[in-house]
């Protein structure tokens, strides 16, 4: 499983650098420097605000599927048709509520809630792709999931990259462009997700197996919804407290769509980064619900400890690269726009990706194991401690303020994630994986502060020199054995 996973985690990351640095930089950072100054933040804001009720568009059903499928595959043709259905009803009704809120509540109207809209049928149409999603990586066909996993951001390319360059002259270039354009690349990959799984299963119907009676719920749909409930309740908790930051932003200032406008320059890399921890989560966590159905744990112990143990080196090696060359990175980035605050801004955000990455592995696994409530509390508490370190810190610090609340509740959630698995695992960190993990931080840090404070050349050459140093930390610290999976064979699907 240790040689099926690096395989794979490697073609994961391959693929999607391939892909979605060009996405981010060539084409999400020209729309937020081609747009008037504020039309950015704005869609920065919607877009957060839309993952404020993703609660009521997933409920729950993509761990759920994934997890169930992938320990009992011959479940498919039963639960495929009901849950794709259920998501249908499900998305209806997201719309509904958030557009409610976003105008009764937010006080979003006119324009604001036209480019919603757009989002709103954005989210709906990604849910389902990580539902087909969840069908394909469940029936263990790892590697297909991979090339899909980045399909999305490589038709963006083609549909954002036509309306920036060479959309008809009398097509006037906005913010709410560019999301149509992104609509049709989410549609196209929708549909070519859904026939690769009839491609690897001809065996289901998409017509859902419960009969309406007049005044009752079919039972079928209220199984389902109670099983894939406490899902949905992590869902939920997780979204709202790592995007409500900009949306309290944008709302607690005068000018908060400035701010946001910032905040959202800053968020670019760490989602960028982030890309890698997210990869990581839905690779394991079939992997892990099916080591959990074995007697034997030593398989599952040694995953754990090799996935962390390499995401903690390259969060620790990205975030470090970035903070200390964060002030050129943002002139080349943002060249009208950068400043001081902006640099500031993502400084102290970058770090982000070190708790969120060590959360990505820990709670996949506690999702593998169902210990949803346990995991519940602490997000329970990870929710007001950033609404209130957001009310103390946005007022004085502004977009810097907020990235220190990010980041000190995603410290806090990150410990609690650990603390729950060793609680119910039974993990005991080794003296080695200790030595491990705190070496290679120290060694980083003290590498990338001599190669950036004492080293007069250009800051282009620094980044690669401090990537470099994390590469030979890897192997310094023996993080990763090149030979463990020199034997993998190649077979593509699974």
């Amino acid at each position: 499983m240790k040689r099926e996973f690096l395989f794979n985690i490697f073609l994961l990351v391959f693929i999607n650098l391939l892909v979605k640095p060009f996405f981010i930089f060539g084409i999400d950072l020209k729309v937020q420097n081609s747009v008037p100054e504020g039309d950015y933040g704005l869609y920065f804001t919607l877009f957060n605000f839309t993952y404020l009720f993703q609660i009521f568009n997933d409920f729950g059903i993509q761990n759920f599927n994934n997890r169930n499928i992938s320990r009992h595959p011959q479940l498919l043709p039963k639960l495929f048709p009901n849950l794709l259905w259920l998501k249908g009803f499900l998305g209806v009704f997201y719309f509904i509520i958030t557009a409610f809120f976003a105008w009764a509540v937010a006080g979003y109207d006119g324009r604001a809630m036209n480019l919603l809209f757009i989002l709103l049928l954005n989210q709906i149409i990604t849910q389902f792709i990580f539902f087909f999603r969840s069908n394909i990586s469940g029936l263990g066909f790892y590697r297909t999931d991979s090339l899909v996993s980045s399909l999305d951001k490589f038709l963006m390319l083609f549909t954002c990259g036509f309306v920036l360059w060479f959309r008809p002259k009398n097509w006037a270039f906005s913010i709410e462009l560019f999301a149509w354009a992104q609509t049709f690349a989410l549609a196209a990959t929708a549909v070519i997700s859904f026939f690769l799984i009839k491609k690897y299963r001809t065996d289901f119907s998409i017509w859902p197996s419960w009969k309406w009676k007049r005044g009752k719920f079919p039972p079928q749909l209220i199984v389902l919804l109670k099983k894939s409930f406490p899902f949905a309740l992590v869902i939920l908790l997780m979204t709202a407290y790592t995007r409500l930051d900009a949306v309290l932003l944008e709302r607690l200032l005068p000018d908060g769509k400035l701010h946001a406008d910032v905040y959202a320059g800053a968020y670019r890399l760490l989602d960028a980064v982030n890309m890698l921890g997210y990869l990581f989560a839905t690779l394991l966590l079939p992997m892990f619900a099916k080591l959990l159905g074995k007697p034997e744990k030593n398989d599952l112990r040694e995953l754990v400890s090799l996935s962390f143990k390499m995401i903690w080196a390259g969060s620790i090696t990205l975030a470090a690269a970035v903070f200390f060359a964060r002030q050129d990175l943002v002139e080349l980035m943002m060249p009208d726009r950068a400043s001081v605050y902006r640099s500031d801004t993502l400084g102290v955000l970058i770090w982000v990706f070190v708790p969120v990455a060590t959360t990505y592995i820990f709670s996949t696994l506690l999702t593998a194991n169902e210990n949803l409530m346990a995991m519940n509390r602490f997000f329970v508490l990870g929710l007001v401690l950033d609404v209130v370190l957001n009310l103390i810190f946005i007022p004085r610090f502004q977009a810097v303020g907020s990235a220190a609340a990010t980041l000190g509740t995603q410290i806090f959630i990150a410990v609690a994630m650990v603390f729950l698995c060793i609680r119910q695992f039974k993990f005991r960190p080794s003296q080695k994986a200790l030595f491990q993990t705190i070496g290679f931080a120290v060694f980083l840090l003290a590498a990338d502060f001599f190669i950036f404070e004492k080293l007069k050349i250009g800051w282009p050459l620094k980044f690669s020199l401090a990537l470099a140093a994390g590469m030979f930390g890897v192997f310094l610290f023996r993080i990763l054995n090149p030979f463990t999976f020199a034997s993998q064979k190649w077979k593509f699907g699974k």
